[in-house]
């Protein structure tokens, strides 16, 4: 379909919906995307966030997008950056379908991505060939929204992984350049990454859940320059923090979530899906 197919379409289904608004959109998108992606796949994202499925052509772009270019939606997608997290493998069994998966950390000059690795992916994460620090280029992957609306990217059997090699003088971002700063924290801050120093251990307890099983929350106090907020870390990640608080009391925290207390303050949990490391 021609981008005048599509906006005839898109109209077709919403008259209410201008062509103004149609143009309005396209431009911001066009400049958000750095014009990686054509119109055509712009508009098919713009018609699904207006709640219209319009004709699927195979969804295409033209180079590397960066992280913040990113949209839901997207076939085809090549990324290049550092990787900065991998997280434990999973297996999964369902009623069609069994198999494994495992998340990891990439960042770029942009800011950082979820990707999720399936199936034959994860063997390299099993053998040892995908390791933090590397620069790696990822091919044919797929975007989808997260629960939070976030895009992750999805790396499934046709997706190739090329490993460039360590991030060593190759001009990348710490990685505190994307950290929040505690002052700015609210409780719509939803997934956050922080880095800072642990202040004090405020206690650790054991409890049972619903099933009979056991878990143990542990409380710490966290500051960075900015202020200070209390880090309730869960189950594993309490031995994981416990281990690197023997080496430095500096963290890094990706992928952490913000909520609010029964008291009205602000919390950062640390759960199984948060990367922690010494600040180096």
């Amino acid at each position: 379909m021609t981008t005048q197919d599509l906006i005839k379409e898109i109209q077709s289904q919403d008259p209410q919906i201008s062509l103004e608004q149609i143009q309005e959109r396209l431009k911001a998108e066009r400049s958000r995307t750095g014009g990686l992606l054509s119109d055509e796949t712009l508009l098919r994202l713009i018609a699904a966030k207006f709640g219209l499925q319009v004709q699927q052509n195979h969804v295409d772009n033209k180079g590397i997008l960066q992280t913040n270019q990113l949209l839901a939606g997207l076939n085809n997608v090549t990324v290049e950056g550092q990787l900065v997290a991998i997280y434990p493998v999973k297996s999964f069994q369902g009623a069609e379908k069994s198999g494994k998966l495992v998340t990891v950390m990439l960042m770029d000059s942009n800011g950082i991505l979820r990707v999720v690795l399936w199936d034959s992916k994860v063997e390299l994460v099993e053998q040892g060939e995908l390791k933090a620090g590397q620069i790696i280029k990822l091919m044919h992957g797929y975007t989808k929204q997260d629960c939070n609306g976030a895009v992750e990217l999805h790396m499934g059997s046709k997706s190739q992984i090329e490993i460039k090699g360590p991030a060593q003088n190759l001009n990348y971002s710490s990685i505190e350049k994307f950290a929040s700063k505690i002052q700015s924290l609210s409780n719509t801050s939803g997934k956050v990454h922080l880095s800072g120093a642990v202040k004090a251990v405020l206690g650790k307890k054991a409890f049972s859940r619903s099933d009979d099983s056991d878990g143990v929350v542990m409380r710490l106090a966290f500051r960075d320059d900015s202020g200070e907020v209390m880090i309730v870390a869960w189950n594993e990640k309490v031995a994981e923090i416990e281990v690197l608080l023997r080496d430095s009391p500096r963290l890094l925290l990706v992928n952490a979530r913000v909520k609010e207390n029964q008291n009205g303050k602000i919390e950062v949990h640390v759960d199984s899906n948060t990367f922690v490391d010494v600040l180096k």
